[in-house]
């Protein structure tokens, strides 16, 4: 698929709006640049797989915004990558009844924001390379997934010191 501009995901809804029920779908990859999309964590097109269907009062778009990824494991620093897919499911409305939907403006559905958000969105999560990474050492700075070190990592909160010494008798 070819690489196109933001101009691609402007869709003329006047004829979908005449005919209820009727379908449309859009394909296109766009260059994160075209979408207004800076992340640092973006590492090619972005790809949008739309469906659009006609209702008596507006047009529902379904599908899917896919960005790819690239960014160190949070914990462990470990390069990842892979692609950030947001599921899709919007109303788009002439005369706006519903608080959620997008506008439709001069006969003209502009995909370009929604799609932006929805790339944004799932571009910020925080990635893991495992749901158990243990991370780096925070004194030393070995990877604690590969192997052990001696450090003393327990959680003290320094303003409870006084109290170390205390004793309590049991009676």
């Amino acid at each position: 698929m070819e690489v196109a501009s933001k101009r691609a995901l402007r869709v003329n809804a006047v004829e979908l709006l005449r005919q209820p029920g009727a379908t449309k779908p859009v394909q296109v990859t766009v260059s994160g640049d075209g979408l207004d999309v800076e992340h640092d964590a973006l590492s090619g097109e972005i790809t949008v797989d739309l469906d659009l269907e006609a209702l008596n009062d507006g047009i529902v778009v379904r599908g899917e915004v896919s960005a790819p990824w690239e960014v160190p494991c949070r914990r462990c620093l470990k390069d990842l990558s892979g692609v950030a897919t947001a599921k899709i499911d919007e109303l788009y409305q002439v005369e706006i009844l519903d608080e959620d939907a997008y506008p439709i403006v001069d006969g003209q559905l502009d995909l370009a924001p929604m799609a932006r958000q929805a790339a944004l969105l799932e571009l910020d999560d925080e990635r893991l390379c495992r749901d158990d990474c243990a991370g780096l050492c925070p004194q030393c700075g070995v990877d604690r997934n590969r192997e052990s070190c001696g450090c003393d990592n327990e959680v003290k909160d320094h303003r409870w010191a006084a109290l170390d010494g205390l004793v309590l008798d049991d009676d």
